[in-house]
């Protein structure tokens, strides 16, 4: 992908230097090592769900998984001229959750801010708070050209699309994985510049015992 191209010309640059900074250029590798192995990973995961293999849950920390994504995602929202920003809360609580369900969530919040301002450039963030109801809450806001009016719950429904490509599935798919955690998901927008998708996660409790990976 784009970011690990990136990373791959950087370590020839520290290769090329008189002397080579081996270091520089061992750190850009492991970095391209661990991109291809979180693909690899995300593939893997995506295909179990076509072959209903049981999810797999463990104790995950959201704001490693928010920048890992902000990471993937950077050279996709580069080439469209959108700029990511991450506000992540500290010392939030661990959730209990299939760690790469909660990546295409991201995923696909995060391609559709980037699509919304594919045309004129602009600025994604991607927040983590703790909700008033003890949730951890993720905001994904775009700068784009905002939701159609008066569809805010119709978005999420299986085939409804306003892209002339679309499938309209993205985000019924991560509403499905969302409210399978034990989580809701909305967005907010008045038919004006920028949309905010957000989704809730229950907090794990001191107690909590992640179930046994059956898959």
């Amino acid at each position: 992908d784009v970011f690990s191209s990136d990373l791959a010309k950087a370590s020839l640059r520290w290769l090329q230097r008189d002397p080579p900074d081996v270091t520089e250029a061992r750190k850009g590798t492991e970095k391209i090592i661990e991109a291809g192995a979180l693909a690899s990973e995300i593939i893997n995961r995506l295909r179990s769900l076509y072959k209903k293999a049981l999810p797999k849950r463990e104790l995950v920390a959201i704001n490693e998984v928010v920048g890992e994504m902000a990471r993937m995602m950077g050279g996709e929202a580069r080439g469209h001229g959108v700029s990511i920003s991450t506000d992540l809360k500290d010392d939030l609580p661990m959730t209990v959750a299939d760690r790469v369900q909660l990546q295409q969530v991201l995923m696909n919040l995060m391609l559709n801010g980037i699509e919304a301002m594919k045309d004129t450039g602009g600025v994604l963030t991607v927040k983590s708070q703790l909700g008033e109801d003890g949730q951890i809450q993720i905001s994904i806001h775009d700068t784009g050209s905002g939701l159609p009016l008066g569809k805010d719950d119709q978005i999420f429904d299986a085939f409804f699309t306003t892209k002339p490509q679309g499938s309209g599935m993205g985000l019924a798919i991560s509403k499905s994985i969302v409210e399978s955690h034990g989580g809701r998901i909305w967005a907010n927008g008045d038919g004006g510049r920028g949309a905010t998708f957000h989704f809730t996660l229950p907090a794990a409790t001191a107690e909590t015992n992640p179930p046994v990976d059956a898959a």
